[in-house]
């Protein structure tokens, strides 16, 4: 039956495909073309959220690509539901993933740099090492553990200086969010390797969007029943644009592809690239200065990072 109602799209099927020629067959190549796309993104969105507001621009942003991904998926796979056994987890999975990361993300990036926030988001895969270890999937070295010391300092650090040593500094505030909102993505990266294993990654991608939207809808609706569509700029349709078709469909299909094939930790490693790119995006879109402290900060997060991911031993069968 599946078949019977499924809309042939060329187009669409070779480039969600794992054939020869999809960005979805060398990994590697397809993840480092996500740090692209998420490091520019965080400048890119940062227009659309100072104009319309943090929690609405990221409500709306998901009604969309919700829409377009279920759409997509429809074309492409032509059954696009999942198990009943299976909704618990995907609540969950949407919960932290966007529901919860999302409003944190975007609010944390209204009040700090987007420099910053790049940064500090690049610490999610020491999330992910910790909960392999804590599972023993992963033996960890000391080293790693001094990585992880150093990561978390190097943000202290970055947050501490951004708010010029004053806790009631906005900017400290947007940092500490970010932080929050890193340790959502490190679960997300995680626990989402049980359902990719199970369904495509579109499929997974698309029913945790749309469970975390539904998420974010009570802790969106106040900003966003207030939305004037005049402030609706052509900055505005670029941003949500980009946010919807490039960072969202494209992105988080290719990233839950990654976990697929190469293990969580190895995927969210790929954060560090990511945070090269956003600090660049935020130099060229914003002058944002990069000034000694905060080069001090990028190294330590940087090595952190690296130490962390160091020659970890994986104990996960990666399919």
């Amino acid at each position: 039956m599946k078949h019977c109602f499924r809309i042939k799209s060329p187009m669409l099927e070779s480039y969600f495909s794992s054939k020869k020629g999809s960005l979805l067959v060398n990994p590697y190549f397809s993840l480092f073309f996500v740090s692209l796309i998420w490091g520019f993104n965080f400048s890119i969105i940062k227009h659309g959220v100072m104009l319309i507001g943090p929690l609405a621009f990221s409500f709306l942003r998901f009604i969309l690509s919700s829409i377009v991904m279920m759409v997509v998926l429809w074309l492409t796979e032509g059954n696009p539901f999942i198990e009943k056994k299976d909704i618990g987890y995907f609540l969950f999975l949407g919960g932290i993933g966007f529901g919860i990361y999302q409003p944190l993300w975007s609010y944390g990036l209204k009040l700090t740099l987007a420099s910053h926030s790049a940064l500090i988001l690049s610490i999610s895969p020491v999330v992910v090492i910790l909960i392999a270890f804590f599972k023993k999937e992963e033996f960890i070295n000391w080293y790693n553990f001094v990585g992880v010391g150093i990561g978390f300092l190097g943000v202290a650090f970055l947050i501490w200086q951004g708010g010029g040593g004053s806790s009631l500094s906005p900017i400290i505030l947007g940092d500490t969010l970010t932080l929050l909102a890193a340790v959502c993505w490190g679960l997300y990266s995680y626990y989402g390797k049980n359902m990719v294993m199970k369904y495509s990654p579109l499929k997974t991608s698309c029913w945790c969007i749309l469970f975390g939207t539904l998420i974010m809808f009570p802790i969106s609706y106040s900003e966003a029943k207030n939305l004037d569509f005049s402030q609706f700029t052509l900055t505005v349709h670029l941003s949500l644009g980009y946010g919807v078709f490039l960072a969202a469909l494209v992105a988080y299909i290719i990233w839950m592809n990654g976990v697929k094939k190469l293990g969580a930790s190895r995927t969210s490693s790929f954060q560090y690239v990511t945070q090269v790119f956003g600090v660049l995006g935020a130099w060229i879109f914003f002058k944002e200065p990069l000034g000694s402290k905060f080069f001090i900060g990028m190294i330590m997060i940087s090595l952190g990072v690296w130490l962390t991911q160091r020659k970890p031993r994986q104990m996960e069968v990666i399919n």
